[in-house]
């Protein structure tokens, strides 16, 4: 099979675990798979028309629809007890962009009949005239407007008119609710508000069921004071005393018939379906029929047993408390996999977690998912081969592109309350077309474990936070002088443990306080905070970083350490500091110390010679720092009186150093040499001269401090590119 060609249909529909939906979901995966479609359905458990955090988590499911993974759309619409929740369906089909069909529309392709209302009621109907010669005959059918309705109260009028009986408006009611409008019809014949009939035909299965229990209460016997008959088959119908008569096949080739349709609206292409079982109405007491439907009782038998022997093994498996145990979400996994024998008809199991599902990192009031799911996914496969993966929650679940036979997904939420964690993938085998209402309670169980798991997860953060505050720095969130002490020991011992190098870098503010003073407390916090920042930027996942105090900082690690290493620290730090501290200039003294351990030394020896040598470096800068006023002034002194008879000894003297290191600070503090300033300096002099003064070459030369004449001229042509009076010439009229 071709897996890249296989298509993809999904489903939005509620209830799977009724009888009634699983028939329909039948025909649907049946002949889906025939024409090589895959099926991914969106489902959930609790199916109610209210607004509270429990709903809202169930109907998250719908937010996991990705539209560029599905070739078209089946909806149920019905189904679903909530207008928002088909409004939100319907949206989502129309944003799509997809083919999509929704069950309950009227047949507009008559090829595929998704309903024959009128023709099957009027089978019904005619039964109950022609089988037990009933005349006075009752409809009871549903929603007034709606086609399914009107149809089947055509086909009821139909029969009546064929067989020449009468029937007025007063023989038909309408029914909103399932079980109250067939309780009021039962209550309104018992206390003679209502004629009584010979029989009543109802729209469905349940009504019939409704109305045979209450006419009984009521002292009317069914079928011997009234027959009742329903329009479709399903469990109750048969388990019912007496059992109900009623069609079977109805929504099982829906399901056929609509994939048929959505087929030829996807591929333009007609199909036929080899599944197709022709409506039959099977007899049962309610309408006075005494054939024994063996076949169809035999199969709910079946039906009925199997789910009731894994309901015994459910509450015998000891699941919750096993599951509710787990330490974390991959022991969690681990065991949830052991009961994966509980959910009847399942191929594989999908375990899928949002990767933020227990809100750990964003814990306050409710800061938590309640919609949409994480951008990355957590996979655990449950069932072998078992894996554990990661995956974006846009591709719903790799799994279903990578089988190599047609099959059926089922995704239903995991949540508790409104906080969703993630979802559940069910793959169907072949035996099984749904999940039953025993999947429910295990999916259940697994939500509420997985809260259980989550509380305990957010006590030992809470508990770890409050230690990390004993030992963390408040303004960087380092840390601090007690997390140094206690990380530094332990890493330590590590190197000496294992033969590696022990690696400590430490670096000092050295102008905080200065900062501090000018510029206030506040901007010296942001300078700080930007250095933990930046020590960070250069840390990697084996080492730890601290604020010792207000202006030091540490560096913590123990590892084959090269020295290139730990200059790369240093320059990623300072890198750091340039790119985001703008607004000051930043001082920092480092030391470090990087080597393997041995006997004759100490942790403390080792601090202790890295905090001297940092604090013989800001003595030295200190000295620095004089001497660069006093070349400040010197340098001034040159431009403003080049003329002076400047020589190296003399200037060398003057700031009490020797000649060589004068000359080397010089140069390092202003990056030319302090004669090529003197030059410089009487160049811009003499410039300035040949254009405002009128005084000859030699008599400007001498202006400039130049004993002879032709070396003026030539450094100044030299340096300037031209003569002196080719300048005077040049300039004389700007």
């Amino acid at each position: 099979m071709n897996i890249s060609k296989r298509k993809r249909i999904a489903v939005f529909i509620a209830d799977c675990q009724s009888d009634y939906r699983r028939k329909t979901m039948e025909g649907i995966i049946k002949q889906a798979n025939a024409l090589n479609y895959d099926i991914i359905v969106f489902s959930f458990f609790s199916n109610h028309n209210v607004e509270y955090p429990f709903q809202t988590g169930e109907e998250n499911i719908f937010d996991l629809f990705n539209p560029e993974k599905a070739d078209g759309i089946i909806v149920l619409k019905n189904s679903f007890k909530k207008i928002s929740v088909r409004n939100k369906i319907a949206d989502i089909c129309q944003s799509s962009g997809l083919p999509f069909i929704e069950i309950e529309d009227s047949d507009a392709d008559p090829e595929f009949k998704i309903w024959k209302d009128r023709e099957l009621f009027f089978q019904l109907t005619s039964h109950m005239i022609e089988k037990h010669l009933l005349k006075k005959i009752y409809c009871l059918t549903g929603l007034p407007g709606t086609h399914q309705t009107e149809n089947r109260l055509s086909g009821y009028r139909d029969a009546m008119k064929k067989h020449g009986l009468y029937y007025n408006k007063n023989y038909e009611f309408y029914g909103e609710d399932l079980v109250q409008s067939a309780q009021k019809l039962a209550d309104d014949i018992a206390d003679g508000k209502i004629e009584k009939p010979d029989a009543v035909v109802c729209a469905n299965g349940l009504m019939a069921i409704n109305l045979t229990n209450s006419l009984i209460k009521n002292g009317i016997s069914v079928p011997n004071d009234i027959a009742v008959a329903g329009y479709d088959s399903f469990f109750q119908n048969v388990l019912n005393s007496p059992s109900i008569t009623a069609f079977s096949n109805i929504n099982y080739n829906q399901g056929i018939n609509i994939v048929c349709r959505l087929h030829k609206m996807i591929t333009g292409e007609k199909c036929s379906s080899q599944f197709f079982e022709k409506e039959k109405l099977e007899y049962g007491e309610s309408c006075g029929c005494n054939e024994n439907n063996n076949a169809l009782f035999k199969w709910y038998k079946q039906e009925i047993n199997e789910q009731l022997r894994y309901t015994d093994l459910l509450q015998s498996s000891n699941m919750m408390q096993q599951i509710s145990a787990a330490e974390n979400l991959n022991d969690f996994a681990r065991i949830l996999s052991r009961f994966t024998y509980l959910i009847r008809g399942q191929k594989s199991m999908y375990l899928c977690i949002c990767d933020d599902w227990d809100g750990i990192n964003n814990t306050r009031n409710k800061e938590y998912r309640t919609s949409g799911y994480s951008d990355n996914i957590l996979l655990y496969k449950l069932t072998p081969p078992k894996m554990t993966t990661e995956f974006s929650s846009k591709d719903i679940l790799p799994a279903v592109y990578s089988s190599l036979t047609p099959s059926s997904y089922y995704f239903i939420p995991l949540h508790y309350q409104d906080r969703c964690f993630g979802y559940i993938c069910v793959e169907m085998d072949s035996s099984q077309f749904s999940y039953d209402k025993q999947f429910w309670t295990w999916t259940d169980n697994a939500s509420t474990a997985l809260e259980a798991i989550r509380i305990r997860n957010y006590i030992r953060h809470f508990s770890d936070r409050i230690h990390l505050t004993t030992i963390r720095d408040p303004l960087t969130g380092l840390y601090n002088r007690r997390g140094f002490e206690e990380f530094s020991s332990e890493f330590f011992e590590n190197s000496i443990k294992n033969s590696e190098k022990f690696f400590l870098l430490a670096f000092e503010i050295t102008n905080l306080k200065s900062i501090n003073k000018k510029l206030g407390y506040n901007h010296g916090d942001i300078v700080t905070i930007s250095i933990a920042d930046a020590v960070n930027s250069s840390c990697r996942g084996n080492e730890i970083c601290c604020r010792y105090g207000e202006n030091r900082f540490y560096i913590i690690g123990s590892m084959n350490y090269t020295r290139e290493a730990v200059l790369s620290h240093i320059s990623t730090i300072n890198r750091y500091c340039k790119s985001n501290i703008t607004e000051t200039e930043i001082c920092l003294e480092y030391s470090f110390f990087c080597d393997k351990i041995n006997e004759s030394i100490s942790l403390g020896d080792i601090i202790q010679q890295i905090n001297n040598d940092i604090e013989k470096k800001k003595s030295e800068n200190m000295k620095k720092s004089g001497y660069i006023k006093s070349f400040i002034q010197l340098r001034n002194q040159i431009y403003g009186q080049p003329q002076n008879k400047w020589n190296i000894d003399d200037m060398s003297q003057m700031m009490l150093l020797s000649r060589a290191y004068f000359q080397r600070l010089y140069k390092k503090e202003f990056g030319v040499s302090v004669m090529t300033d003197v030059i410089n300096a009487r160049m811009n002099l003499a410039k300035r001269l040949l254009v405002t003064d009128g005084r000859n070459i030699a008599e400007i030369a001498a202006a400039c401090g130049y004993e002879s004449e032709i070396y003026f001229m030539q450094q100044f042509k030299k340096i300037i590119g031209i003569t002196p009076t080719q300048y005077r010439n040049k300039n004389k009229n700007t």
